[in-house]
């Protein structure tokens, strides 16, 4: 009893110790210190030949040891430029209502397959720079293909009620790397309440598809052909659609009209969308390490990338 005793009493004592020696360590962290780090360029900007312009967003990198908080700034006396052969280039012209550099394509044209260059600088900052190369667009047979089911799985839930199960398929190009996704563009039309009930605005966004349920009950947004070379393309986008005869009716899209677009994304494209849906880690769990998201930036951070696109039915 008494051995009992004084195991269950060392353990308390080296418990609260490793307690109060962890609280130390973290209680002394000199975070008012002077931290040896450099503030880099942040560049962000994606090549599409089938685009009437190209925007380009130029920021910087904000400190995380300093007494001081800071916001993103947009650097817009910046110089950004690119180029098609790496000697000659064009300056781009800085846009203050969307705060992004631009160029349209009868400045700079875009082209399937080419080589790009890019390059910024400002003041203080050393200057960055990166390539990229466009990828082709292929006629890939892409189609939905709708199928009806009942009793079948979906993420481990059984589905005991009548829907219909709606498919994205396509034939991979062989003999490459690709990486493909679908974009939705939504043309909504609203009011501009600010002024009565008028006038009557059009715009529209563009999202990448939510969810590519693979057929092993993983979400896919961005998709790969590694290890599918050549293969016939099989996901299922969407679930649960109306029987037919039945009202399909959702508030958030009334007055809007989507169209869709298959994309083929540059590696570069593929592997920053990749890291960054991926980055949504656990903060509760303050001691793990967040991935970092994917750049290939030189002297700094962020994207420069390019994708090609078509429209489907």
């Amino acid at each position: 009893m008494n051995r009992i005793k004084i195991s269950r009493m060392f353990v308390v004592i080296f418990a609260t110790a490793f307690s109060f020696l962890f609280t130390a360590c973290i209680d002394d962290v000199p975070i008012d210190r002077e931290f040896n780090e450099t503030q880099k360029l942040v560049l962000y900007s994606r090549l599409c030949p089938q685009l009437d312009t190209t925007y380009i967003l130029l920021t910087n990198t904000k400190l995380i040891y300093t007494n001081t908080s800071q916001s993103m700034l947009i650097l817009k006396d910046g110089v950004v430029e690119l180029s098609a052969d790496g000697e000659h280039w064009v300056r781009a012209t800085f846009l203050p209502e969307k705060e992004h550099f631009f160029l349209t394509k009868e400045d700079f044209p875009i082209q399937e397959g080419a080589t790009y260059y890019i390059r910024a600088s400002y003041p203080g900052y050393e200057n960055v720079s990166s390539s990229c190369t466009v990828p082709y667009s292929h006629d890939v047979g892409f189609r939905f293909d709708t199928v009806s089911a009942i009793g079948d799985v979906h993420l481990g839930e059984i589905y005991n009620w009548p829907h219909r199960d709606v498919y994205a398929e396509w034939r991979d190009v062989a003999g490459e790397e690709n990486y493909y996704a679908l974009m939705e563009k939504k043309l909504q039309t609203y009011y501009d309440y600010g002024n009565g009930y008028g006038p009557v605005i059009t715009s529209y966004y563009w999202t990448f598809y939510t969810v590519w349920m693979y057929l092993n009950n993983q979400d896919y947004q961005y998709v790969s052909d590694e290890g599918y070379d050549g293969a016939l393309m099989r996901f299922m986008v969407e679930e649960g659609m109306p029987e037919e005869g039945e009202e399909y009716w959702d508030e958030d899209e009334e007055d809007q009209e989507k169209e869709y677009y298959f994309l083929f994304l540059d590696r570069n494209c593929y592997l920053y969308e990749r890291t960054l849906h991926e980055n949504d880690f656990d903060m509760n769990f303050l001691l793990l390490e967040p991935e970092h998201t994917y750049t290939n930036i030189e002297n700094g951070f962020g994207l420069f990338g390019a994708f090609s696109m078509r429209k489907v039915q």
